[in-house]
């Protein structure tokens, strides 16, 4: 099945055909394709508009200009004139002014602050969902490296292919289920130009290590599929998950009593009947819902709630200045 078939196919499966949709395109190999496939399926009247979105992140100095002016250009290569039906947005974003005034990881803010920015943009201009390019070598990348940070099954569960974004606008990709290979071949068969980022080759990133060497060495020396091993994985690894989280939501909503001012309450007796597991899951998406910071919170973190509300600790404080305590037949939290 070619590329072209396989992204007009996720359309139809996720009924986004003759919708307005914005490309998140770093100039990359993969954003490239999948920017080229999409303009394609516009050609042939299977989507209304498209954004190509780009975000110049002023990390690389010149390097990062030229991405940004090479995304500019692309619809005037593709097309040769000028159409309505899509055009280019960037911007740019001093990343590592934001860690620095935040004392936060660069690449957690620059991913946040990316997101939140196309989500933004597709609000206005009224486009239902942004693509990324993320290939299987990505989703096999993403569950090794959380499998070697220790994760749980949300971590194994890799990116999904179609979230919301923000309310109105999904996240999709297109491209999850594709080697990179064969994005590669792809673009090289038509002769479709595409930036290389210098700093993804640098060993200093763990991402980098992952993709240079540790992937490589284990197809090469262990499993030749073992991307497609780790993708099989992420996937019955997010079937679990969202099973166990609806038994959560469901928790959530019985264990919860009415709040005393800022301090969450839970009845004690409706959440010791349950597993460890959805106990931890039902606190996660308390951490979400009230938007509580969850970077720093590992599996012995949520694990400390699992064993506050069973007894085994009295009290603890948890990242982000959460403090929760065991006060008679409830659990109280509170955000400082």
């Amino acid at each position: 099945m070619s590329l072209l078939t396989q992204v007009a196919e996720f359309l139809n499966r996720k009924s986004l055909q003759a919708s307005t949709g914005i490309i998140a395109v770093s100039g990359g190999p993969d954003s490239v394709a999948l920017a080229h496939l999409l303009h394609q399926l516009l050609n042939q009247g299977c989507l209304e508009r498209l954004i190509l979105a780009h975000v110049n992140h002023q990390l690389r100095g010149p390097e990062s200009d030229a991405d940004e002016a090479f995304v500019q250009g692309l619809p005037a290569l593709w097309q040769g004139r000028d159409d309505p039906r899509v055009r280019v947005c960037s911007t740019r974003i001093d990343m590592a002014a934001r860690a620095e005034a935040e004392h936060g990881n660069l690449e957690s803010i620059a991913r946040r602050e990316r997101y939140r920015w196309l989500g933004e943009l597709a609000i206005s201009e009224q486009a239902s969902w942004v693509a990324a390019g993320h290939t299987a070598d990505d989703q096999a990348e993403t569950v090794l490296f959380r499998l070697l940070r220790g994760t749980g099954v949300h971590g194994l569960a890799g990116m999904s292919d179609c979230r919301d974004l923000r309310p109105g606008v999904l996240l999709v990709r297109p491209l999850l289920e594709v080697r990179r290979r064969a994005v590669i071949e792809y673009l090289d068969e038509r002769q479709i130009p595409y930036r290389v980022d210098s700093s993804n080759r640098d060993p200093a990133y763990t991402r980098n290590r992952l993709r240079l060497e540790l992937l490589p060495s284990l197809e090469q020396e262990y499993n030749p599929r073992i991307v497609e091993v780790l993708a099989q994985l992420a996937q019955q690894a997010r079937e679990l998950a969202e099973d166990v989280e609806r038994h959560a939501q469901r928790l959530l909503a019985e264990a919860e009593l009415p709040r005393a001012g800022t301090v969450v309450v839970f009845a004690l007796d409706r959440l010791q009947a349950h597993s460890p597991n959805e106990i931890r899951e039902m606190f996660r998406q308390l951490w979400t819902r009230e938007g509580w910071p969850g970077a720093d919170m590992d599996f012995k973190c949520w694990q400390h709630l699992a064993e506050l509300v069973h007894g085994v600790l009295p009290a603890w404080d948890f990242p982000g200045n959460v403090h929760a305590v065991r006060r008679g037949r409830v659990l109280q939290l509170q955000s400082a």
